[in-house]
């Protein structure tokens, strides 16, 4: 039994920083105290009596610390040098058009992964997306099918 408490020990660990910038008590008549994580673009941390829990932005997007809110990549401006985050601000892509239309999204297939593709952000950045379990990206009509009516071969 007390194996199990220092697992569960263990497990909380990884979800709740200590981290100094979290005031020790909560004001209900306040917004929560939202800060960066310190090493990964893709989470961010919320102050609860204390402590600063983990939390990951949506597939795609970066913290954006000047908006306390889930960004796109190139807006969020995120820079920090561990891996699963970006060193410097993503740059438009080839792919993407010049002007940003959102009534005609752009997508494109993903280099050599049949279960990814991505998609034009308003500023020109390719967002890596994936398909839910079992489709593959089909290019022919823009969303995840069926591998056989995909025709897409890693």
């Amino acid at each position: 039994m007390k194996a199990s408490g220092a697992l569960v020990g263990l497990l909380l660990v990884g979800l709740v920083l200590a981290d100094d910038r979290c005031p020790p008590i909560d004001d209900p008549e306040s917004p929560p105290v939202l800060l960066p994580h310190p090493t990964d673009c893709e989470k961010f941390l919320i102050c609860s009596h204390g402590t600063a829990v983990v939390s990951k932005c949506p597939p795609g997007l970066h913290w954006n610390d000047g908006k306390k809110l889930c960004d796109y990549p190139s807006l969020a401006q995120c820079l920090v040098g561990e891996a699963g985050s970006t060193s410097q601000p993503l740059q438009p892509s080839e792919n993407c058009p010049a002007e940003y239309d959102p009534d005609h999204m752009v997508y494109t297939p993903h280099e050599t992964d049949c279960t990814k593709y991505y998609i034009c952000d308003p500023h020109g950045v390719e967002l890596e997306q994936r398909c839910p379990s079992g489709l593959h990206w089909n290019p022919a009509v823009n969303y995840c099918d069926f591998p056989e009516l995909a025709g897409c071969e890693e």
